[in-house]
């Protein structure tokens, strides 16, 4: 029996994708008979069911729930241990609804604030390279960048079995990369070379810089302001919240230019910053927007090694 090369193609596809295991399948399963019931609620209903739904988790889950306290604790310590408890299980459910609205980012319609000047380089085309936070609505950024560009790039964590079968960021125009993929770092430079604009969230730990964060020593992670620099592209910082009635609010600012790219550098701008001066300028910028809005951060990655 002979076999044409259009069969030997897709015979050769099927070689290279991973088959679903029977746990998957029914992972995916059972996710989507969740969230085809959870879609049938109004937003405010599926809102406080999620919210519920996570301070449940954090209470049975202790070893989730101590490090929140402990990082909160560490971050604020004039707050009583019952104001941290509270704060964690509070924060804990807005992150649950902010993770599940990637779900359905097309119900999400966020309000953009941004200065003249930042308006300008999304509007541009060019792309830009920015940094963003676990808070509020975890892809309003690049939901709100969709809005100005055509290619709006960020990294996802879900599982590729979840979300080959729901493919709710190519459906508000956002290109998705596995974060867990060797690959990563070079596509998202290939990108934005190509003048995407990439969103990357920047405040788990990582050991690529050393940075301090609300006081204590810790290490982050530095591919933000490597691709900036290494791509002549503007550095943002954005960050997505919610307000009292549930609308989401996306603010967007200006951290770096390259020097390259402007015709008058600024004092500031004369020297070029290293890596290690962007990342602490970028969590310098996060710590006050988590004062902020400390309800609305996930405070439970091991984000202090000790």
């Amino acid at each position: 029996m002979t076999v044409n090369n259009s069969e030997k193609l897709e015979s050769s596809v099927m070689e290279s994708v991973p088959l679903m295991s029977f746990k998957q399948k029914s992972l995916s399963k059972l996710l989507r008979l969740l969230l085809a019931g959870l879609t049938k609620l109004t937003r405010n209903k599926r809102k406080t069911l999620i919210k519920h739904i996570g301070k449940t988790l954090l209470y049975f889950a202790k070893k989730t729930r101590v490090r929140a306290i402990k990082n909160i604790t560490k971050a604020m310590p004039e707050l009583s241990m019952k104001e941290a408890t509270n704060l964690a299980f509070d924060a804990y459910g807005n992150c649950a609804f902010g993770v599940a609205e990637s779900f359905w980012l097309c119900e999400v319609e966020p309000d953009i604030f941004c200065d003249e000047d930042t308006l300008r380089i999304l509007q541009s085309g060019q792309g830009a390279c920015i940094a963003t936070m676990h808070l509020g609505c975890y892809e309003a950024v690049p939901l709100a960048v969709a809005k100005f560009a055509k290619e709006s790039v960020t990294l996802t964590n879900i599982p590729r079995f979840l979300a080959d079968s729901m493919d709710f960021y190519s459906a508000v125009n956002i290109t998705a990369i596995n974060k867990n993929s060797s690959s990563a770092f070079s596509e998202l430079l290939k990108m934005s070379g190509g003048n995407a604009y990439l969103s990357l969230h920047c405040d788990l730990y990582a050991n690529q810089t050393d940075v301090t964060f609300f006081g204590q020593e810790t290490k982050a992670p530095a591919g933000i302001a490597l691709l900036a620099k290494m791509t002549n592209k503007p550095l943002l910082l954005a960050y997505a919240v919610y307000q009292g009635d549930g609308q989401v609010q996306v603010f967007f600012e200006t951290l770096y230019l390259n020097p390259n790219l402007t015709s008058q550098a600024s004092e500031e701008q004369e020297t070029e910053p290293t890596v290690e001066q962007i990342m602490a300028k970028i969590y310098r910028r996060f710590e006050q927007i988590i004062k902020q809005y400390p309800n609305q951060w996930y405070w439970s990655y091991n984000r202090w090694k000790n």
